[in-house]
């Protein structure tokens, strides 16, 4: 067999990786608790082994592609070369890439794709930092907006605002899905959301009587849509779903209590007071960290300022 391009060993090498259908979150737990049994804390960074969505391993070899391109050009290496012989390359590159001025959120994940490719968290630090000011999605009107009725859609936009799913995880909903309680308390399982997480959310009580409705006209495993209107902001729902639950679990004690007991309690190691308090002057911040908690849980985040910052400000 004659010698391999770096692409070809890029895609060799990634290949090998994919995990492709099995649960990351799992992974992340099984990482932590081999941790654990040695009386260690999993480092920060510290990144798991394998591709766990197909998505996901397109992104990342179309940035190593790149990264390789940039060695054959700029550093007059050999397409034969060794994958290994230019991963010296990967901190300037990346540096590179900031002197162009790429957005924050593209120098890191393309960091993350050659750390995946080398097994190993490369060194490089952005000068750039990303503030709320840069997260634009889903505020505001985009254009394909006027080409979606919620009149119209009014059970997919229902849906959508009474359970805060992402795309993917509205798209795989069934009357199986939902269970309530014994008081009446709706809730709707997400099989395998992203990162390959499950996890269960309350469903807003004012959407539940239109959801229930939806689900009536379908057989318990049968998808509730089967295709999402390409207009439909579900983002943006999803934003409203988040603020909605904080106000809630603000002003009524008892669903708060309902909704925590869905969820493990609440573990921020070195935080000291009960208040998550963004010092902004143009869009600060202070809730309760509980509140807070919940409404993570909910939309599947583990860290409280993505909450904040992404959806509560």
């Amino acid at each position: 067999m004659g010698r391999k391009t770096l692409n070809n060993q890029i895609q060799h090498t990634l290949t090998q990786k994919a995990r492709i259908g099995e649960s990351r979150h799992k992974a992340k737990e099984e990482l932590k608790q081999e941790y654990a049994q040695r009386g260690e804390k999993v480092p920060f960074g510290t990144a798991i082994d394998g591709i766990h969505s197909i998505k996901t391993y397109d992104v990342y070899r179309e940035h190593c592609e790149r990264f390789a391109s940039w060695c054959i050009q700029e550093k007059g290496v050999n397409k034969y070369t060794k994958l290994e012989d230019i991963k010296q390359y990967a901190t300037e590159y990346l540096k590179d890439r900031e002197a162009q001025g790429k957005s924050l959120y593209t120098l890191k994940a393309e960091r993350a794709a050659l750390g995946k490719l080398y097994g190993e968290q490369i060194e490089c630090k952005f000068e750039n930092k990303r503030s709320y000011k840069d997260v634009t999605r889903s505020r505001g009107e985009a254009k394909r907006d006027a080409h979606f009725s919620e009149e119209k859609n009014a059970p997919l936009v229902a849906l959508c605002r009474g359970t805060g799913g992402r795309r993917e995880d509205i798209g795989k909903l069934t009357p199986n899905s939902f269970f309530t309680d014994k008081n009446g308390n709706m809730f709707v399982r997400f099989e395998q959301s992203k990162g390959g997480r499950d996890r269960v959310s309350p469903v807003l009580p004012k959407y539940q009587e239109a959801i229930k409705e939806l689900i009536s006209t379908k057989a318990p495993t049968e998808l509730l849509f089967d295709k999402i209107h390409n207009g439909c902001d579900v983002h943006g729902y999803r934003r409203e779903y988040a603020q909605e639950l904080y106000q809630t679990v603000c002003n009524d004690k008892e669903l708060k209590a309902v909704y925590a007991s869905q969820y493990a309690p609440r573990s921020e190691k070195n935080i000291k007071g009960e208040y998550y308090i963004a010092h902004d002057k143009e869009r600060p911040f202070r809730g309760l960290r509980d509140n807070i908690y919940i409404v993570s849980e909910a939309l599947g985040h583990n860290r409280l300022d993505v909450s904040v910052n992404h959806y509560l400000k």
